[in-house]
């Protein structure tokens, strides 16, 4: 989807140029519509996708979306249209980015949530970079029509796989049927330890139970771990809406230049299954704590970028980079964080979400927080940068990520989770002596 998305963006905005007069800012109005309706739609998709039976229908509707956003696009010649186009475009990217993650967490293991997440990232900053690149030839070479044709064969491709996967709960209820079939009288059941997604196992009567979504925003370390995710959308989309503009006056380079000197910070993205793999190991205190602390140091060392030298030039692509890597250096631990919290509730009371879970509804409040930061940034950076000048935007933004890290001291260490599993086999090892005896 990534690829799909920014394979059209650069030839979407040369498009964009032609007929709509100020065309910077209307590109970044879009920007800011497809932020804000994702913001709107991700608490109620990850609703929507923790009710329905599987998530690879509310997947598959958030593929069509885009499909459909992408047809007014490449039709379009009005504002208009492109406020249409931008706004599906938003509610198509929540619902895949919500499903997609809670897909992704039914089919891989907790201890390895992490890393795996990591690699997610990883997919899609790689889609990210090839797609500007992909985009320019075809449109160099064949035409603005050619870029929407390609973007329509990848969504299909993607389709058609999320078509053939085969969920755990469905595959589950697959080999519950045919043991059934196959088996009678008490040996029927023989693959109930799989669990039965029809079957609550609730300690609550659904009546006296409160609203998953109730329960997830009422738990501290999933707001902070929210609260995290916001100022990191805010200060990519910071960064995103200051940096184009910061380069061209004060180095006098074009939008090739200014798409360059993000490309180091881009290519940091490709160590988040590392990052998810300490993660994992040392828990997400350890972790987000060092990431925003230390982010902080280039964020208030890019006021020294001044002049159009090569030693400055080469401090703001350095800088960028190492911002690019502590921002996401946090970002699979946070995400994991949230899980984290859902295993602790539903371990301490039982059925607490009822028979469907709250896994997606989790995603969906971290990932409004996030696109609510893509929102908020380019207003946040732009403005204190044209108000105040580049040297006080660094600072303010440095300070927000160093009161960031303090709220991290209240997220799990990765000793609780080894304490826990001692826990668990030492209760295993006591059950044992018991029947033994």
């Amino acid at each position: 989807m990534a690829l799909a998305i920014s394979l059209l963006y650069g030839v979407h905005c040369r498009n964009s140029m032609d007929v709509i007069v100020h065309g910077e800012y209307w590109v970044s109005v879009l920007l800011m519509c497809e932020a804000a309706v994702a913001c709107i739609c991700c608490p109620i998709f990850g609703y929507i996708v923790d009710n329905t039976p599987t998530r690879q229908f509310p997947y598959l509707l958030g593929l069509i979306l885009l499909g459909a956003s992408m047809v007014i696009l490449s039709i379009a010649h009005t504002v208009g249209l492109f406020i249409v186009a931008r706004l599906l475009q938003g509610g198509a990217t929540a619902m895949v980015t919500v499903a997609g993650l809670a897909l992704l967490t039914d089919s891989v293991s907790f201890d390895n949530l992490g890393q795996v997440i990591g690699y997610l990232g990883s997919s899609v900053a790689l889609g990210f970079l090839l797609g500007p690149l992909i985009g320019g030839i075809l449109y160099e070479k064949s035409g603005y029509q050619a870029v929407f044709a390609m973007a329509f064969v990848i969504v299909g491709v993607d389709l058609l796989m999320r078509v053939a996967v085969i969920e755990k709960k469905v595959a589950r209820r697959w080999l519950l049927e045919d043991s059934e079939t196959s088996q009678s009288g008490p040996h029927a059941g023989g693959y109930n330890t799989f669990g039965d997604a029809s079957e609550p196992s609730d300690s609550e009567s659904p009546k006296s139970r409160k609203p998953a979504l109730f329960l997830v925003i009422c738990q501290p370390r999933i707001m902070i771990s929210s609260w995290a995710l916001l100022v990191h959308g805010l200060l990519y989309s910071a960064f995103d809406a200051t940096i184009p503009v910061f380069v061209e006056t004060r180095f006098h380079w074009g939008p090739l230049g200014a798409g360059l000197t993000f490309l180091p910070s881009a290519v940091t993205a490709f160590f988040e299954p590392y990052f998810g793999y300490l993660s994992d190991r040392y828990g997400a205190r350890k972790v987000t704590l060092t990431g925003f602390l230390v982010l902080s140091i280039p964020l208030v060392c890019l006021r020294f970028v001044e002049s159009n030298t090569t030693s400055h030039i080469a401090l703001l692509i350095t800088l960028l980079t190492f911002i690019g890597l502590f921002m996401n250096l946090c970002v699979p631990a946070l995400y994991v964080e949230t899980q984290q919290v859902l295993e602790d509730m539903e371990r301490e009371r039982p059925g607490i979400f009822g028979k469907k879970g709250a896994v997606a509804q989790a995603f969906g409040v971290q990932t409004m927080a996030q696109f609510l930061g893509l929102f908020v940034g380019p207003l946040w950076g732009g403005f204190i940068e044209y108000r105040f000048g580049w040297k006080n935007m660094s600072w303010t933004l440095a300070l927000l990520a160093g009161l960031t890290a303090v709220p991290m001291l209240w997220l799990s260490n990765g000793g609780d989770k080894v304490r826990r599993e001692e826990e668990e086999e030492r209760e295993r090892e006591r059950l044992l002596d018991g029947d033994g005896a």
